[in-house]
């Protein structure tokens, strides 16, 4: 089928032009397409040209790298555990920073002497805030240390199933 635009031969069937993208017409049924020479300097586009074709059935590798995969799983289960670990402790210094205010507040009523004001709510809040953005760092690097060894993991197997699959 040529294309009416720029006259490139596309296989029969083909609903763009490879060459330029313009639509072609679609075929009618029954109708048989003749094989029309390609233009003059041009050459026949062939499927051999794409390259080895693909196995219908993904071979299959071995799964290697054990100690590397319970390693990642590992650092996964650590970050999560810092997660955990950083929203409690973020949460108890809110909580101890308010109640260490209050209780300095009463205990300056009892002796009648200005103490350093050391808590509060605000004092409280700041503490949480530096446990929860420091421990999410730490746990979010855990977590990410173990999904990098599984991403070079995957690499490495994609890598040998590509290389098994043009060989058969």
């Amino acid at each position: 089928m040529r294309c009416a635009q720029c006259g490139t031969e596309n296989l029969p069937g083909a609903r763009l032009c490879v060459q330029c993208g313009a639509p072609l017409p679609a075929e009618m049924e029954g109708a048989s397409v003749a094989a029309v020479p390609p233009a003059p300097g041009r050459v026949a586009w062939q499927p051999a040209d794409v390259g080895p074709a693909m196995p219908a059935v993904p071979v299959s590798v071995p799964r290697r790298f054990l100690v590397l995969r319970i390693l990642s799983v590992i650092y996964k289960v650590f970050g999560g555990i810092v997660a955990a670990f950083t929203i409690l402790g973020a949460l108890g210094s809110c909580l101890v920073g308010v109640a260490g205010g209050a209780m300095t507040q009463e205990l300056e009523r009892q002796l009648g002497t200005p103490l350093p004001q050391a808590g509060g709510l605000i004092g409280g809040v700041a503490v949480g805030l530096f446990v929860l953005l420091y421990g999410g760092f730490i746990a979010l690097t855990l977590y990410g240390a173990g999904e990098g060894i599984a991403l070079f993991i995957a690499i490495e197997e994609n890598t040998r199933s590509i290389a098994a699959s043009g060989r058969r």
